[in-house]
């Protein structure tokens, strides 16, 4: 009973630090201009899906929800519109690659998992820019539709894989780093550096510079 408290009461602290770092991390980004005057650019995603792989899926909407929600009571310019597409973003994209991982932790669970996410949500995304941005807006549809190959589909795609290359080279130091404060039992997430490790900074680093090279572009 008491080892089952104690997991209960790591988890929720988890999810705390885990959204404090996620906020944190929307507010260092905020110095990124948006793309297009209101496409904007962060990387909590990679936070939100790290948590979502040490914790469960489950996990990923709730933090996904915390961190939208302050986000508008706070800084966000975009009231409800940008409540709604944060989240969905966050949401689809960390449950995505935490329940294929559930099912296959390896290096070829995650990417798979990374994988399923980028499609996801930028599919997703680009239905909700479609059907809310013209009524937030107040702009015809066409205009819209205009922008998905040059603008929201490049973006979405990869603003996607950014968070997912970030998710990739990080998930191991923040294993590691939250084994040592004993939020994550030793037993759990085994964190051992191995060709996996290498092969997972190599696809890392090559999807940053694709996702930078993408980025660059439509600026």
């Amino acid at each position: 009973m008491k080892s089952n408290q104690n997991k209960v009461i790591h988890k929720i602290t988890g999810v705390g630090i885990f959204s404090a770092l996620a906020f944190v991390t929307t507010l260092i980004c905020k110095i990124i201009p948006s793309v297009g005057g209101f496409l904007s650019l962060d990387a909590k995603d990679a936070v939100i899906a790290i948590a979502s792989f040490i914790y469960g899926p489950l996990v990923a909407p709730i933090i996904s929800a915390i961190v939208a929600l302050i986000e508008f009571i706070t800084i966000s310019d975009t009231g409800w519109y940008g409540l709604i597409m944060n989240f969905a973003s966050s949401a689809i994209f960390s449950l995505t690659a935490s329940l294929v991982y559930k099912f296959k932790k390896s290096f070829n669970g995650a990417a798979i998992g990374f994988g399923a996410a980028i499609v996801a949500t930028t599919g997703v995304m680009l239905l909700l820019n479609i059907f809310i941005t013209p009524f937030y807006f107040g702009m015809p549809t066409e205009a819209v539709i205009e922008l998905l190959p040059t603008l929201l589909l490049p973006f979405n795609f990869a603003k996607t894989l950014l968070n997912s290359a970030i998710a990739l080279m990080l998930y191991k130091p923040v294993v590691g780093a939250m084994r040592a404060a004993r939020l994550v039992p030793r037993s759990e997430h085994k964190t051992t550096f191995n060709k996996s490790s290498v092969l997972t900074l190599i696809v890392g680093g090559v999807s940053l510079l694709v996702a930078a090279v993408i980025l660059i572009i439509i600026w």
